[in-house]
């Protein structure tokens, strides 16, 4: 009965180590937020994608990480195998570069909470029938470096008629642009007749209306 008590109480505290020292899984917004220190790929046969994390655990803690993120899981081989794909991070993982904007045509796209904080020099606004998002962004973006725009930011994007045509307008920007004063409650609605208007007719103008406070619809 002795030995039975000192096998059963090794066996926990075996496992409570065990615990104590299992790799933590992230959530997507925490592995955004860190730069991993390497990214490991584990095979194997599982039967849930619990199994499958299991299994990365233990390889996260075999390699002396101290959280991991699964970023893919696949198919291996057609046989049932299961691919898993994940990052590593340790206790003290740096913090992830913030990201890059995109350049689309030799013009930087712009998100919004840096538009908002620059003064457009003018506009562009471009129509067609345009299958896709990418399709709005290679024709505006060509508009805009033909004005010799340095970013963009789109403003507005409407369908123009029945027939699927689109109407985009978007803000254009020199690299040297001057910070914008916060936008005045006297701005013009963006969607308003007059807004519409003033992008229409760009320069000065088109400075006085208010940029959305969302942004444009992804097609």
């Amino acid at each position: 009965m002795k030995l039975k008590n000192t096998l059963l109480a090794s066996a926990l505290l075996t496992t409570a180590t065990l615990s104590a020292h299992a790799a933590t899984e992230l959530t997507p917004e925490q592995a955004a937020a860190l730069k991993p220190y390497d990214r490991v790929v584990v095979t194997g046969r599982f039967n849930a994608i619990g199994d499958a994390v299991q299994a990365v655990s233990r390889k996260a803690d075999k390699d002396g990480a101290a959280s991991f993120y699964v970023v893919d899981t696949s198919d291996y081989g057609n046989g049932g195998n299961w691919r898993v794909t994940a990052d590593l991070y340790k206790d003290n993982a740096p913090q992830a570069d913030a990201p890059k904007n995109r350049i689309i045509n030799g013009v930087v796209e712009l998100p919004k909470d840096q538009a908002v904080t620059l003064m457009p020099y003018d506009t562009v606004t471009v129509q067609g029938f345009y299958r896709s998002q990418p399709e709005v962004n290679d024709a505006i973006t060509k508009a805009a470096k033909a004005k010799g725009a340095y970013a963009f930011f789109i403003v507005r994007q409407v369908d123009a008629n029945q027939g699927g045509n689109q109407r985009i307008t978007a803000y254009i920007y020199k690299k040297d642009a001057e910070k914008r004063v916060l936008q005045s409650p006297d701005a013009i609605p963006a969607d308003s007749d007059a807004g519409r208007a003033a992008l229409a007719k760009g320069g000065e103008a088109a400075k006085n209306v208010e940029i959305p406070a969302s942004p444009p619809p992804q097609l």
